[in-house]
């Protein structure tokens, strides 16, 4: 009887145990149960050597990281691209003569792989275009392995004098080079700063008066406002800020008048409206001093001769 009523005991004890159990689950929602129990009844096995792809797409998908953080990827896609037949094997530069051929390929910046997939035109045009003779700069693809480059240099225009140093301008003022050779020496200089700029507007006013150029050595930009033109005998003709053509057109009617360049005159000023002052030389002070002490001493004896 004791046996029995272990029995009893010890099944009543598992029942509680597997309703505890049960009580312990999770409960599906009624959606979900019918595809939880199709998947429960599939033959789940690994397809062969499924750890050794995992592996290797691991490695390539930890390499493509690798080279996109470290800003390698266009150097890899130049690589590729050059590899397959795009790679750039001709270039063809045209249209330059003070520029080398050694420093537009060194403006290209092609890299290790140059790939004409790859090369951005208009980053590269910019890099050429910033060389100093450079005005502007064409570049072409011609697939599957040429470039293409033509270049129009800037044009010498004039010299600017500015902290001691010489440098050959533009047009526009730009600097073209600081090495100024004999070849230029003819153009025309300015002088100071904010002169480069100006260099035409004080070409342009030049040659309204061809007497005046065919002098002139040299236009001085003064404190941001007139020029002083300096002619090659060193006479200063002082321009107002205002009007400068007007008072250049009373010194050239001056000079065919009187001949002012031959004379002994430093400074011809005409800075301020309606008023002309004139500066000799040392040479011509001296040489007026003894011109009116002459004519003083004529006009002595001619008192004393009445």
């Amino acid at each position: 009887m004791q046996s029995v009523a272990a029995g009893h005991r010890a099944n009543h004890e598992e029942d509680d145990l597997v309703r505890a159990a049960a009580s312990r689950r999770i409960v599906l929602p009624r959606v979900l149960r019918r595809p939880v129990r199709a998947l429960a009844r599939l033959d789940w096995k690994l397809p062969r050597l499924a750890g050794t792809k995992a592996l290797a797409v691991l490695v390539v998908a930890t390499a493509t990281t690798g080279i996109i953080a470290g800003g390698h990827s266009v150097t890899v896609a130049s690589a590729v691209t050059a590899w397959v037949g795009f790679g750039i094997e001709n270039v063809r530069i045209s249209g330059q003569s003070e520029t080398s051929e050694v420093d537009v390929l060194n403006a290209l910046d092609i890299g290790t792989y140059p790939s004409l997939l790859t090369l951005e035109l208009d980053s590269a045009k910019e890099r050429i275009e910033a060389l100093p003779w450079v005005g502007t700069a064409t570049l072409k693809k011609l697939f599957p392995d040429s470039l293409e480059i033509e270049i129009t240099e800037r044009e010498p225009f004039a010299l600017w004098q500015h902290d001691g140093v010489v440098s050959l301008i533009d047009a526009s003022g730009r600097i073209i080079t600081e090495d100024v050779g004999e070849r230029y020496a003819t153009l025309p200089r300015v002088v100071g700063p904010g002169a480069a700029p100006l260099a035409a507007t004080y070409t342009a006013l030049l040659d309204e008066f061809p007497t005046i150029k065919a002098r002139a050595r040299a236009g001085v930009y003064i404190s941001g406002r007139r020029w002083t033109i300096v002619l090659d005998n060193g006479m200063q003709l002082m321009l107002p800020p205002d009007q400068p053509k007007a008072a250049l057109a009373t010194i050239a009617a001056m000079e065919a008048e009187h001949a002012v360049f031959s004379r002994e005159i430093s400074v011809i000023d005409l800075r301020r409206p309606g008023q002309l002052v004139v500066r000799l030389t040392d040479k011509g002070v001296i040489a007026r001093k003894a011109a009116l002490k002459e004519r003083a001493k004529v006009a002595e004896r001619g008192r004393s001769n009445t």
